[in-house]
């Protein structure tokens, strides 16, 4: 049922969501339903446990596949509408008012790491500054300045966007904002997290 969602959406997406000189980036393609299912790939049994588990895993994906992309908050009401019905009749489940959050960052000095929901927000919060702790000690042999950063709801969401991106083969994003916004310093924040370089 999950695959018949995801076609569903991308269609509904795709006929109703046209690429316009404002909107550029909204050129959807088959790629885009494959990575719903690369983000679905990377959780294991035992964090996704029940079918509402598995419903809640899969609007997250497709919101970080779909959702992310748009600008227009029109657009992203339209998102929200359709994959919400389709939770309901393809995969027989609720829709929550919060929108659920995936990540392994809750996991990162265990041995075993396995993307899983996000339930502990105060439990992430310390993680993430804790992090930005050992990143701002480490700032000097890592070529940056130390950064002071507030982790408002939108920043920890776009940490946990950077991150999942960082940990898929081939992962990658243009990160579009104002400038002095915050983008450079949240990538490097994450890249630090998942020990990659950022250059």
């Amino acid at each position: 049922m999950a695959v018949a969602a995801t076609v569903d959406l991308y269609t509904q997406i795709t006929q109703r969501l046209l690429p316009i000189p404002a909107k550029f980036h909204y050129t959807f393609n088959l790629r885009d339903v494959a990575k719903v299912f690369q983000g679905i790939l990377m959780t294991r049994a035992q964090s996704v446990s029940s079918t509402e588990a598995f419903a809640r895993l899969w609007q997250h994906e497709c919101a970080r596949v779909f959702s992310d992309r748009l600008t227009d908050q029109g657009d992203r009401q339209f998102f929200k509408e359709t994959a919400a019905e389709l939770m309901k009749s393809k995969l027989k489940s609720a829709v929550k008012e919060e929108e659920p959050i995936f990540s392994i960052l809750l996991k990162l000095e265990q041995e075993v790491v396995f993307y899983e929901e996000v339930t502990d927000k105060a439990k992430l919060l310390k993680v993430l500054e804790d992090k930005l702790s050992d990143c701002n000690l480490s700032s000097q042999t890592l070529g940056y300045p130390k950064m002071n950063l507030v982790f408002f709801g939108d920043a920890v969401s776009h940490v946990l966007r950077v991150a999942r991106i960082l940990r898929q083969p081939r992962g990658n994003a243009m990160l579009i904002g104002v400038a002095g916004c915050g983008k450079q310093s949240l990538t490097r924040l994450a890249a630090f997290m998942l020990d990659c370089r950022a250059f």
